[in-house]
């Protein structure tokens, strides 16, 4: 009777640690598979963000442009910007040349009109949203060389990206969005920061802006160093049927 409950235990035991190591084992592949990485395709995360903005042929808006440049003291500016489809960019504020015009592109769809190649990089959380974060290289030997974007994969929607160009250097753009305004596909504000010594000054690093003048404080300019523009954008005019004839530089 004894050997009889005895096996009986033991076997009761033998099932329980059994069990346990199917369940442990189970919440092993579980937490595996958890902590996976996400394969994501980049065709098709880039498809969803030209999809997004190629619904704006053109728009317009009025714009507060703040630049930071330890060298450099510019008031702060009152300007538009007209943009039309793909890369037509022109900002309407007399002197002021300092904006890298890619920065501009808060899209880069002009990049994405033409063959390149993209690779899925990562998963990556900006401001509290988890982005893919995808590299595109252009194929096409241009002025871009590479460029790294971070998107919402769920509103298609561009929170960062960085930008090398083989003639104004590397710059980063941060885009901050409405949440007021979840129609508006465009951001509210810009953050570009870039190198200094690779972006063309205004003629004399001075230029008349908004009455007064830029000027270089007493410093070594010749250091390669960083800057940053802040550009806030409000009053957007969108789809108007802007002319070519606006983006054509006047002869001075």
């Amino acid at each position: 009777m004894m050997n009889r409950i005895s096996k009986g235990k033991s076997g009761s035991v033998m099932i329980k640690v059994l069990l346990v190591f199917v369940v442990a084992c189970t919440l092993a592949i579980g937490l595996s598979s958890f902590n996976a990485p996400v394969a994501r395709d980049p065709e098709v995360l880039l498809k969803g963000l030209k999809a997004k903005f190629n619904c704006v042929k053109d728009y317009t808006a009025d714009v507060v442009i703040k630049v930071k440049v330890d060298f450099l003291k510019v008031p702060v500016t009152k300007a538009k910007i007209y943009y039309k489809a793909p890369n037509k960019i022109k900002v309407d504020a007399q002197g002021f040349a300092m904006l890298p015009r890619n920065g501009l592109d808060f899209a880069n769809t002009s990049m994405l009109n033409n063959p390149y190649t993209a690779l899925y990089v990562k998963d990556e959380v900006v401001k509290g949203v988890n982005c893919a974060v995808v590299k595109v290289i252009p194929n096409d030997g241009g002025e871009v060389v590479i460029s790294t974007m971070w998107i919402d994969p769920v509103k298609s929607e561009l929170k960062k990206f960085t930008t090398t160009t083989k003639a104004n250097g590397t710059f980063d753009v941060v885009l901050t969005y409405d949440p007021k305004q979840p129609k508006l596909v465009m951001p509210t504000q810009l953050l570009i920061s870039f190198d200094v010594d690779k972006i063309q000054l205004p003629k004399g690093v001075s230029g008349d802006l908004t009455g007064e003048s830029a000027h270089v404080e007493k410093s070594d300019k010749s250091k390669s160093t960083r800057g940053q523009i802040v550009i806030d954008y409000a009053n957007y005019k969108i789809n108007q049927g802007l002319k070519d004839a606006i983006f054509v530089e006047k002869k001075k």
